[in-house]
């Protein structure tokens, strides 16, 4: 199948009913034909058998560009059927069509999570994140007053860690490549 072919997910474990454009093929290594990288009209990536989709016609469907948010925005979101709220740090434009691309520290997770503007909604108010428990024992503060630590220590708890790069979808030719050289 060509890059660029109009697809309906019809089929298989992720995407079912979803129409996209292929924008990766490569060899299926869990059976017979092709692995598909499928960019859905939704702005999500599918990765899919050639088995499972069928071909259509038309172009994509216009996006609209979604809510524009600001670094700090306290937004709600829910990616692959799961729901969250969390607070924006990062912000970079939209590969999947007009708008922007979200970085969001979960509430209630430990990564960061990399969202379409378009499946965000700002919440009403500035509700502060729920506070994180940090499980560093023997810090200063844990301290009982006649026990001095015996030197500072850093914090190995999670949510100290700076976050990482957002996934950029269009390195995912490259991706697929090395995945190839290693087989």
């Amino acid at each position: 199948m060509d890059k660029g072919t109009r697809v309906t997910i019809v089929d298989g474990h992720q995407g079912k009913g979803q129409s996209g454009s292929v924008f990766w093929t490569g060899k299926n290594k869990w059976g017979d034909g092709e692995r598909l990288g499928v960019r859905g009209d939704d702005g999500e990536t599918y990765w899919v058998s050639d088995a499972d989709v069928e071909t259509t016609t038309g172009e994509a469907p216009e996006q609209p560009a979604g809510d524009t948010f600001e670094k700090g925005d306290r937004v709600s979101f829910t990616q692959r059927g799961q729901a969250g709220t969390g607070t924006v740090f990062w912000i970079g434009q939209s590969k999947n069509g007009p708008g922007q691309r979200l970085g969001v520290r979960d509430d209630n997770g430990e990564e960061a999570v990399w969202i379409d503007a378009r499946i965000a909604k700002a919440l009403e108010g500035d509700a502060p994140p729920p506070a994180r428990q940090n499980s560093n024992s023997g810090s200063a503060q844990e301290c009982e007053s006649d026990q001095t630590p015996d030197a500072w220590s850093p914090s190995l708890d999670i949510s100290d860690m700076p976050p990482e790069a957002p996934i950029d979808d269009s390195s995912a030719d490259q991706w697929a490549q090395w995945d190839d050289e290693e087989t």
